[in-house]
């Protein structure tokens, strides 16, 4: 039968390309891990490493072996989180690059800070929020979704065993920073659109194929963007937006504070609305904390 301990000394020997390396990391002695493997090649049947004067490689069957291990011990941290996280009480959450977003996180936290309340939070791409939430990484994922790709969007859902609760409709809105000649105008004219340079998150719903159908004051789309910067970092993008002459197509979520130094101006698009809402795991309940921080943000997205 084989054992996760071997399996792990077996990773890292292969990771490090030594017996003697991986005993220094593992915290153990070289004769355990030589012990530990031909062990595991003994249950397996066949050899996993081949010996060299100066280290160790793996045999064709052993690279085979090595993806699969892998995996496994990866599959095991994970569980092994899950039951850990579980006794206490925890927030796990994922979300979109927001300044908006980040700011309620942090107010939700003060109002709870003197409450056994633990939180986990990561920002990443609405496909990297899916594979979190689907493999139980986070609780729901926080997202904004373009209207106009309301199928694409269920298809991806449904495919990974998740459903999406919306909780507002925004407008698209164009971004400029005081530097940029455009900031102090209300209303765009056509020959506005040409020339701007975009900063934009990486894998969002803006591409330079125009996903997001974008159109000029006539209603004729814009069938090529420049986006010069893409970047999964709202510093960033408020640093590019503020002291460059960049542009940025987003949700209209700025928080006050990043409003008064940018320019909005909302957008004419086919379909002119972005979904803000959490995607969750299909018919599961969620618990306490994640039903609380939802329940903030409806307030504060609707005051």
């Amino acid at each position: 039968m084989l054992d996760l301990k071997q399996l792990e000394y077996f990773v890292v020997c292969t990771d490090v390309g030594s017996f003697s390396k991986a005993a220094e990391i593992l915290y153990t002695t070289q004769s355990n891990i030589s012990k530990s493997i031909k062990s595991l090649e003994k249950t397996l049947g066949f050899t996993l490493f081949i010996r060299h004067a100066r280290g160790i490689s793996l045999t064709f069957r052993g690279k085979y072996i090595y993806k699969y291990a892998s995996k496994i011990l990866e599959e095991m941290r994970a569980l092994t989180e899950i039951a850990e996280n579980d006794t206490e009480e925890w927030l796990h959450i994922s979300f979109n690059p927001s300044s908006w977003f980040a700011d309620r996180f942090v107010e939700f936290y003060n109002l709870h800070f003197h409450e056994n309340f633990y939180c986990q939070i990561y920002e990443t791409s609405v496909r990297k929020i899916m594979e979190r939430v689907r493999d139980y990484s986070d609780d729901v994922g926080f997202v904004y979704v373009m209207e106009n790709q309301k199928e694409a969007f269920q298809y991806s859902l449904d495919k990974n065993g998740l459903e999406f609760m919306p909780l507002k409709r925004i407008e698209a809105v164009m971004y400029f920073g005081k530097k940029h000649p455009l900031y102090t105008k209300k209303n765009l004219e056509d020959k506005d659109f040409e020339n701007l340079r975009f900063i934009q998150c990486y894998q969002d719903e803006f591409t330079k194929n125009n996903y997001w159908n974008i159109q000029n004051c006539n209603g004729k789309e814009l069938s090529e963007m420049d986006v010069s910067v893409t970047t999964n970092s709202d510093y960033i993008m408020e640093r590019m937006l503020s002291e460059s002459q960049v542009v940025n197509i987003s949700g209209s979520y700025l928080t006050g504070k990043k409003q008064e130094m940018i320019q909005g101006i909302p957008m004419k698009l086919k379909n002119d609305k972005v979904m803000f809402g959490y995607l969750k795991r299909k018919e599961e309940t969620l618990g306490k904390w994640t039903n609380e921080f939802i329940v903030y943000l409806k307030e504060k997205l609707y005051k």
